[in-house]
C-alpha cells in the first residue's frame, strides 16, 4: 500500500503537480501579458455578447472601485515577489471585467442626452451650427465620364434646426462629417459655420462579409453623415476675440491649421499623384491618393507604406535623434554630467508629439506615437529587450483610450506584424552567416539582435526575410479584412520603402516648416522629395502588371484564424524546446498542409448537401440574387446597384458575400437586361469568379459598360450565351433552373421595352420554387400568363423593384407567393415599393420584405421546408412541408 502510494504520489508530482509549478513561474514572469490579454478576453466577450452585470454596474464608482482592486492585486503580487494564485485570480478577472466595462462605456457615449445622433433617428434636412474640428480634405472621384471633386470634414454640433418640425433651435453635441461639391477654401478648423444639409445615421449595406463602414466611423465617435445642400456655409465667427479663451482654442486647432496649410500648399504646388501621395506620408490623408495609384499599391502589398504607422515614427525619431545626440556630444560638459542618450531621447519627444499632431492624432497615428513612447520609456528603463511586454503595454494603452480599435484592421495588422517580429527576428537572424571576426566579437559578448541586424553580411537578405516574416504574421487578417495578398509583397516593400520612407519623407519633413517661413525652399525640397514618389509609383505599377502578382481568396474563418496563429505559436515554441523540436516542427508543417487544404477544399470540391441556398443581396438601389443549388452549382443572377453610385457593388458588395460564403468560383452567371443597376458590378465578378457561362438577353438597347462587359467576358473564356424560353440553366433531380421567358429570343423585342424584354427565370427545389422576374411591367407579365407558362412560386421577387408599372392582379393570381421580396435602396424609397402595390400585396396578406430595411433575405429549403432569415438572422417566413397538391401545382 506504501508503495503504491508512493508510485501515485511520485506520478502526481511529475504529471501534475510540476508542469503546474512551471506553467505558475511562466505566468510570474509574464503577468502583464496575461493581464493584457483578459482586457483584449474582456472587450471581444463585450462586443459579442455584452456582459450583463457589466450592464448594470457599470459607472465611475464601480470602475474605480475595480481600480482599485487591481492595484491591490499588483501590490499583494509585488509583495510576496513569489508566484501567488491569488494575485493571478484577482488580477486576471479584473482586466476581464476592465475590459469589458470599457468597451461597454465607451460605446455608450452616443447615447448621452442631447446627443445629435438620438434626435436624428433617420435623414432629415437641417440647419447646423457647430465648429470646424478638422482639415478639409479632398478627393476626385469618377461619375458619368467627368471628374468631380468632393471635400469632406468634420464639425462638433452646438445647435440643431430641423425643417419643417416647426421646432426652434436646440443645443445638441456630437461629431458630424460632411461632403460637399466642389472646394472649400474658405474654412479653417476652428471657424464656427451654420451649414444647411441633409443629414442621416450612417449607413452600411446590410450584407454579410460588407466592410463595416458604420463600425470603422464609430472608432472616430462619428455617427452621423450629411451632404451639404448648394455649397451654403457660412461662417459666424472665425475665433473668439479676446481673453484667454482664444488662447486655449488657438492652441487646440493649431495641430489641424498646420495640417490644413502644409496640404494645401503641397496639393497647390505639385501634380496630383506626387501631391496625394505626399499629403498620405505627411498628414496621414489619403484622400488625395487616385483610385489608380492606390489599385497598385494594393495589388503589391504596398499599402501601408501610404498610411502613417510606427516604420514613419520610427524614421523620424532615428532622423531628429541622430542630430540631436551629435549635437549634444559636442558639449563636454553635457558628457561629464549627464546622460547623453537619455537626453536625445527626451530632446526628440516634442518632434513626435509635433508630428502626431499634424499627421491628425487618429488612431494609426496615436497608435505608433504610443509605441516609440513606450518604447523611449524602455530604453530609459534599460528594460529595451522585453519586447514582448512593451507590445502588450502598447496595446493596452491604445485599447485603453478606444477599446474598439481592437476590431479594426490597422490595429490588428500593425500589432499581428510587431509580433511576428518579436518572435521570429532574432531566430532570424541567428540563421544568417557571420564573417569569422564578427563571430568572435559576438562570442566575446552579448550582441542585441539590432546589432546583429547590422553586423550580419549584406543587407538584401535580411531585409527581404523580415518583409516576410512580417507578411506571414499579417497573411489571416489582410485575408480577413481585403480578401487578397500580394506574392510580389515582400519584394515590392524592398523596392518602394527606400523611395518613400528614406528619400521622400525625409526631404518632406524638411520641406514643412520651411513652408511657413521659406515657401520656394520648401517646394524645392518637395519636389527633390518627389523624385522618390515617381519611382515608387513607378515599381508599384510595374509590380500590380506582374502575373499573380495578388491574390484574391475567400474569407477565412475564425477557427482557421486560431489554427494558424497556434501553428505560428507552435514554430516559435519549437526552438525553445530542444528535445521536442523536430517533433513539433513536423506537426507545424503536416498541420499547415491540412489547413492550406482545408482553405482551398472548395476551390476543387464545391459544397453539396440536400439544401439550396438563394439569397436576395442588399446592394441598394439594384438587384443581385445568388443561387447555390444542392449539387454544389452557383448561380448569379444579375449584379448590379445604384448606378449614379461611386462604387463599384461588384468589389464592394457582391465578391465580400460571395467570399463570406466561402465560394471560390461560379458556375453561371445571368445578366437579365441591359440596365446598369442589374449589371454594373458584372465587370469585377467576371474577372475574379470566372464562372463558365453567362447568360444574356441579347438586346442591344444597352447602356453604360455593358458591352465592355460582354467583351471582358469573351477574352477570359467565358461563353456568352442568347438562351431561348424553356432554356435549362441547370437541372440535377428534383432541382431545376430554367429561362422561362425572353422577348428578344421570340422576336417580340421591337414590340416591349428593354425592362419588357428581361429574361424571367425560375427556380424550382422539390415542392419549392423561386421566381426571379427581373423589370419586366404588366405587358410581359401579361404575355407569360397569357402563355400559361408555370409561375407559381413560394419566393417571388417583386418585378422592377415594385414598381408600379409592374405586379399585375392577374400575375399575382399565376405565381400565388407566399412571400415577396424587394430589391430596392434608400435612394428610391418613396417609389420602391409602389404605394399601390405594397397595398395590393397587403390586401392578400402577402409578407412583404424590403432589402433597404431587411438587408440581404438568406432562404434555404430542402425541397420540402422552406426558411428565409434577413440580415440579423430573423425568420421573415418560414413554412413546412409541403401538400400534395400543393406539390404537384409547383412541380411542372
Amino acid at each position: 500500500m506504501t508503495t503504491v502510494s508512493s508510485i501515485l504520489s511520485f506520478r502526481f508530482s511529475v504529471v501534475i503537480a510540476k508542469p503546474f509549478r512551471q506553467c505558475l513561474r511562466r505566468a510570474d514572469r509574464n503577468i502583464f501579458l496575461l493581464a493584457t490579454l483578459a482586457f483584449l478576453l474582456g472587450i471581444v466577450f463585450a462586443h459579442s455578447r455584452p456582459f450583463v452585470f457589466a450592464e448594470v454596474v457599470a459607472g465611475p464608482l464601480i470602475i474605480g472601485t475595480v481600480l482599485f482592486l487591481a492595484g491591490s492585486a499588483f501590490a499583494l503580487y509585488l509583495k510576496k515577489k513569489t508566484s501567488s494564485p491569488l494575485s493571478l485570480l484577482l488580477i486576471l478577472p479584473i482586466f476581464f471585467l476592465l475590459g469589458n466595462l470599457a468597451l461597454l462605456h465607451h460605446s455608450k457615449r452616443s447615447q448621452t442626452a442631447g446627443h445629435i445622433a438620438i434626435l436624428l433617428q433617420e435623414r432629415h434636412q437641417v440647419t447646423l451650427v457647430g465648429t470646424l474640428e478638422t482639415m478639409v480634405e479632398e478627393s476626385v472621384f469618377e461619375q458619368d465620364g467627368q471628374d468631380v471633386l468632393v471635400s469632406r470634414f468634420e464639425i462638433e454640433a452646438e445647435d440643431l434646426l430641423l425643417h419643417g418640425s416647426g421646432t426652434s433651435w436646440q443645443p445638441v453635441h456630437g461629431r458630424v462629417r460632411l461632403s460637399m461639391q466642389g472646394r472649400a477654401d474658405a474654412l479653417q478648423p476652428g471657424m464656427t459655420l451654420m451649414i444647411p444639409a441633409k443629414v442621416g445615421p450612417i449607413t452600411d449595406f446590410k450584407t454579410p462579409g460588407v466592410f463595416d463602414y458604420q463600425g470603422y466611423l464609430a472608432v472616430k465617435d462619428i455617427f452621423l453623415s450629411g451632404w451639404v445642400i448648394g455649397e451654403q456655409v457660412t461662417v459666424l465667427r472665425e475665433q473668439e476675440k479676446t481673453g484667454i479663451r482664444k488662447t486655449i482654442r488657438s492652441l487646440y486647432f493649431l495641430p489641424e491649421q498646420v495640417r490644413q496649410r502644409v496640404s494645401r500648399f503641397i496639393r497647390d504646388n505639385l501634380s496630383l499623384s506626387i501631391a496625394g501621395t505626399y499629403q498620405a506620408l505627411l498628414v496621414g490623408s489619403r484622400a488625395g491618393v487616385p483610385q489608380e495609384i492606390q489599385e497598385q499599391f494594393k495589388a503589391t502589398g504596398t499599402m501601408h507604406l501610404l498610411a502613417i504607422s510606427g516604420l514613419h515614427m520610427g524614421l523620424l525619431a532615428l532622423m531628429v535623434g541622430a542630430i540631436i545626440g551629435w549635437l549634444l556630444k559636442r558639449s563636454e560638459q553635457l558628457l561629464l554630467r549627464t546622460h547623453v542618450p537619455t537626453l536625445t531621447l527626451l530632446a526628440t519627444l516634442p518632434i513626435l508629439f509635433g508630428y502626431s499632431f499634424i499627421a491628425g492624432m487618429n488612431t494609426p497615428v496615436l497608435r505608433a506615437l504610443v509605441m516609440t513612447l513606450v518604447l523611449f520609456a524602455a530604453l530609459m528603463l534599460r528594460r529595451q529587450h522585453s519586447s514582448p511586454h512593451l507590445l502588450a503595454a502598447a496595446a493596452l494603452i491604445v485599447l485603453t483610450c478606444n477599446p474598439f480599435a481592437l476590431f479594426t484592421a490597422s490595429f490588428q495588422l500593425s500589432f499581428s506584424a510587431v509580433a511576428a517580429l518579436i518572435l521570429f527576428l532574432p531566430a532570424i537572424l541567428n540563421t544568417l552567416p557571420l564573417s569569422p571576426d564578427i563571430a568572435s566579437k559576438q562570442k566575446e559578448r552579448r550582441v542585441g539582435p539590432a546589432r546583429l541586424f547590422r553586423l550580419r553580411q549584406g543587407f538584401i537578405l535580411p531585409a527581404f526575410l523580415v518583409s516576410l516574416t512580417a507578411t506571414l504574421g499579417t497573411l489571416p487578417f489582410m485575408l480577413l479584412h481585403f480578401h487578397r495578398f500580394s506574392l510580389v509583397g515582400p519584394v515590392m516593400n524592398l523596392l518602394v520603402e527606400p523611395f518613400l520612407c528614406f528619400w521622400a519623407l525625409p526631404w518632406g519633413l524638411a520641406a514643412v516648416p520651411c513652408i511657413f517661413v521659406v515657401p520656394q525652399a520648401a517646394l524645392v525640397l518637395l519636389k527633390i522629395g518627389g523624385l522618390g514618389i515617381q519611382a515608387g509609383h513607378y515599381c508599384t505599377a510595374v509590380g500590380s502588371t506582374l502575373p499573380w502578382a495578388s491574390l484574391w481568396t475567400i474569407t477565412p474563418s475564425t477557427v482557421e484564424i486560431l489554427l494558424y496563429g497556434l501553428l505560428i505559436l507552435l514554430w516559435f515554441l519549437s526552438s525553445k524546446m530542444e528535445k521536442f523540436c523536430k517533433i513539433t516542427q513536423s506537426v507545424v508543417i503536416v498541420g499547415a498542409i491540412l489547413l492550406l487544404l482545408h482553405f482551398t477544399w472548395g476551390l476543387f470540391f464545391p459544397e453539396r448537401s440536400k439544401t439550396s441556398k438563394v439569397a436576395y443581396l442588399d446592394v441598394g438601389q439594384g438587384t443581385s440574387s445568388f443561387l447555390q443549388m444542392a449539387n454544389g452549382t452557383r448561380v448569379l443572377i444579375d449584379g448590379g446597384g445604384n448606378r449614379a453610385s461611386r462604387r463599384n457593388v461588384g468589389e464592394q458588395v457582391i465578391a465580400p458575400y460571395l467570399w463570406q460564403q466561402r465560394v471560390w468560383r461560379l458556375d453561371q452567371a445571368v445578366i437579365t437586361h441591359p440596365h446598369s443597376d442589374h449589371f454594373n458590378g458584372m465587370d469585377f465578378i467576371l474577372a475574379h469568379f470566372r464562372p463558365k457561362k453567362l447568360f444574356i438577353n441579347g438586346d442591344s438597347r444597352v447602356e453604360g459598360k455593358y458591352q465592355e462587359i460582354i467583351e471582358q467576358a469573351v477574352r477570359q473564356g467565358t461563353e456568352v450565351v442568347l438562351p431561348e424560353s424553356g432554356y435549362k440553366i441547370a437541372e440535377q433531380g428534383d432541382a431545376k433552373l430554367e429561362i422561362l421567358g425572353g422577348a428578344v429570343q421570340t422576336g417580340e423585342q421591337g414590340r416591349l421595352s428593354v425592362n419588357d424584354a428581361s429574361l424571367v427565370l425560375r427556380y424550382r427545389h422539390g415542392s419549392r420554387a423561386f421566381l426571379f422576374p427581373a423589370d419586366i411591367g404588366k405587358k410581359n407579365e401579361n404575355i407569360l400568363v397569357v402563355k400559361k407558362v408555370n409561375l407559381t412560386a413560394d419566393v417571388l421577387l417583386a418585378p422592377h423593384h415594385g414598381s408600379s408599372t409592374s405586379s399585375s392582379a392577374a400575375f399575382l393570381d399565376a405565381v400565388d407567393p407566399a412571400v415577396i421580396i424587394v430589391s430596392a435602396g434608400k435612394y428610391g424609397e418613396k417609389y420602391y415599393p409602389a404605394p399601390v402595390n405594397f397595398a395590393a400585396w397587403t390586401e392578400r396578406e402577402i409578407p412583404v420584405v424590403v432589402t433597404r430595411d431587411q438587408g440581404t433575405i438568406s432562404c434555404a429549403t430542402d425541397g420540402e421546408e422552406l426558411r428565409c432569415l434577413d440580415f440579423a438572422g430573423r425568420v421573415v417566413y418560414a413554412r413546412a412541408k409541403a401538400s400534395a397538391a400543393d406539390t404537384a401545382e409547383r412541380k411542372d
